[in-house]
């Protein structure tokens, strides 16, 4: 018993000092590092810490320029592939619209879309009131704009609850203007890739 007793105290007394040991290489590094703290550094440290965080943030610039080269080539080969250019079949109408041209890809603000414009003779307030209408509960509604200095500009979108499908109608008229510029646009869906 005796025996057993003065094992475990060797036992506790060979696993406890290395501990205290270590504490106490810890504790001389804290006190080393407040005796420095109030020393300035020297030149040369506080170049080749410059030199560190210049490297870094030239390795963060450089990462972050690859990933949005990678993210404008993809959303361009979204726009670039061949596919649909028309808009939900649910689409509201805009009245007495004009179209520029038919419904195209194009990239906007780097998201891929369908885009259509145009103009319409009705004020942007009248083309937004006309797209409320549609309002159902199906869909999810949103309104919004500014009207700066006699600047309108307004838009509506919805978006479908059941596919996430959305369509946004912009119009925007310059101040003094008798015509309202119309753009429909539409997100284009982005393929799901798994890089290898």
């Amino acid at each position: 018993m005796i025996r057993r007793l003065f094992l475990v105290c060797a036992l506790a007394l060979i696993t406890t000092i290395p501990a205290l040991a270590q504490d106490d290489d810890i504790d001389a590094a804290m006190k080393k590092a407040m005796e420095n703290a109030n020393k300035p550094a020297s030149k040369a440290d506080m170049k080749k810490l410059e030199q560190q965080a210049k490297a870094q943030m030239n390795e963060a610039e450089a990462e972050n320029e690859a990933e949005e080269t990678k993210q404008k080539a993809a959303a361009q080969a979204v726009v670039d592939a061949k596919g649909p250019t028309s808009f939900p079949d649910w689409t509201p109408q805009v009245p007495q619209f004009t179209p520029a041209g038919p419904p195209a890809r194009k990239l906007v603000d780097g998201e891929p879309k369908i885009v259509q414009t145009g103009t319409s003779p009705l004020s942007p307030d009248a083309l937004c009131d006309a797209w409320d209408k549609f309002a159902n509960p199906k869909f999810s509604h949103e309104r919004g704009g500014s009207d700066l200095n006699h600047n309108v500009d307004l838009f509506v979108s919805y978006r479908n609850n059941e596919d996430n499908t959305t369509v946004r109608l912009e119009a925007e008229r310059k101040a003094g203007a008798k015509i309202t510029n119309v753009t429909v646009s539409s997100p284009l869906p982005r393929e799901v890739t798994n890089d290898k």
